[in-house]
C-alpha cells in the first residue's frame, strides 16, 4: 500500500509540474521553412545518430527554428548543442522535483543529466576552435551514466512513462551532439 501511495504521489507531482511548465511556457516561435541545404544537413546528420534515433532526431532538429535554419555543419552543431543544453537542463529540473520523494534512483539520473549538460556546454564552446575535442566531449555525454540511471529506476520498481521519455530524449540528444560534432572538419 505504501508503494502505491508513493507511486501516486510521484505521478501527481510529475503531472502537476508538467502542466505548470506547459502553462508557463511562452508560445513557440513558428519554425522557419527549412531550406534545401538545412533539410539535407539535418537529414544526413540524423542518419548518423543510428536507426533507433533517426526519426526522433529529425523531429527535434526540424522543429527548432535555429537548427532548422542552419546553413552549415558548424551552424547546426552550435544550434543543436545549445538546444541539447537547454532541453537537458529543463528535464533535470523535473527530475530534481522527483528527487525529493525517492532519493536514490532519481539522484543517479539527476547526476547523469547534470553531467550531460556540462558535456554539451563544453562541446558547444569548443566547436569553433577545436572540433575534435568538441566531438570527444559530446561523446562523453553518452557514457555509462544512462545505464546507471535506467538500472536504478528499474531496481526501485519505478516505471514512469514521462521519466522514460526524458531519458529517451536525452539519449537522442547525446547521439545528435556526437553526430553534429563528428560532421565538423577535423584539424590534423
Amino acid at each position: 500500500m505504501a508503494f502505491l501511495n508513493d507511486w501516486m504521489m510521484l505521478m501527481t507531482l510529475f503531472l502537476s509540474l508538467s502542466l505548470h511548465s506547459a502553462s508557463q511556457a511562452p508560445a513557440p516561435a513558428p519554425a522557419p521553412t527549412p531550406t534545401f541545404v538545412s533539410n539535407n544537413l539535418i537529414e544526413s546528420t540524423c542518419k548518423n545518430t543510428g536507426k533507433l534515433y533517426t526519426i526522433s532526431c529529425m523531429k527535434i532538429l526540424e522543429s527548432d527554428p535555429e537548427t532548422a535554419s542552419a546553413s552549415s555543419p558548424l551552424d547546426l552543431a552550435k544550434a543543436a548543442l545549445n538546444l541539447a543544453v537547454e532541453d537537458t537542463r529543463v528535464a533535470g529540473k523535473k527530475l530534481r522535483v522527483l528527487l525529493k520523494t525517492k532519493r536514490r534512483p532519481f539522484e543517479i539520473c539527476v547526476n547523469w543529466f547534470d553531467m550531460a549538460v556540462g558535456q554539451f556546454s563544453m562541446s558547444s564552446k569548443e566547436v569553433d576552435e577545436d572540433p575534435e575535442t568538441a566531438n570527444y566531449d559530446a561523446a562523453l555525454a553518452n557514457s555509462h551514466e544512462s545505464a546507471d540511471c535506467e538500472n536504478a529506476l528499474a531496481s526501485a520498481g519505478i516505471h514512469l512513462p514521462q521519466i522514460e521519455a526524458l531519458i529517451r530524449r536525452l539519449k537522442c540528444f547525446c547521439r545528435i551532439a556526437y553526430a553534429v560534432t563528428d560532421a565538423l572538419p577535423q584539424e590534423f
